[in-house]
């Protein structure tokens, strides 16, 4: 046999091997410490506002008239307590979200590299009106925790509750006002 004679087995043999990948069923996803990967996506870590100038004004504005009041009524400790309000949330406004990976596995939901075992977990809810709010609220079992709040991103919400209702009971999560008073400045 020439070489000649041999190419078109070598296509064909190359073909297959080109094929076959495709065609390999996905391997199911094994966290070490979190079991079995569910459903997983990548979200930034909240909703982000780009905020003006006059914004950071307002804010400046308002610690000021805190100030005042506290000033006035002779409370230092508030005036501390504000000024360090102030300045945590002027560095949180021009902090960038990080982009992170979620996951729903067999042993809890997985953000990142920390795991929320569902026995540590009561109850979830998801808020979904797009494109003003797509999230994810888990209550934690213990009450001076706050819940675990995640950004959908562009995930199907279906899909993400069919998983999530085997594992933890869908109750309705009210709003609080500090959560709306923060969407209605864009924080």
């Amino acid at each position: 046999m020439s070489f000649n004679e041999n190419m078109p087995e070598i296509k064909q043999s190359r073909k297959k091997e080109k094929k076959a990948p495709q065609q390999q069923k996905q391997r199911e996803v094994v966290h070490p410490h979190a079991g079995k990967i569910l459903f997983s996506w990548s979200a930034y870590e909240y909703e982000y506002y780009e905020k003006s100038t006059d914004w950071y004004w307002w804010v400046g504005f308002f610690a000021l008239v805190l100030l005042g009041f506290a000033l006035w009524q002779r409370s230092f400790l508030f005036v501390l307590v504000i000024l360090l309000g102030w300045f945590a949330i002027a560095l949180y406004a021009v902090r960038p979200p990080q982009m992170l990976s979620f996951s729903i596995a067999e042993r809890g939901v997985l953000i990142g590299d920390h795991l929320y075992p569902w026995h540590d977990l009561r109850s979830f809810w998801i808020f979904y009106n797009p494109p003003l709010r797509k999230e994810l609220v888990i209550a934690p079992k213990k009450t001076l925790l706050s819940a675990l709040k995640i950004n959908l991103g562009n995930i199907d919400p279906s899909a993400l509750h069919d998983i999530l209702v085997t594992f933890l009971p869908e109750i309705e999560e009210e709003d609080s006002l500090i959560d709306n008073l923060s969407r209605l400045v864009r924080f």
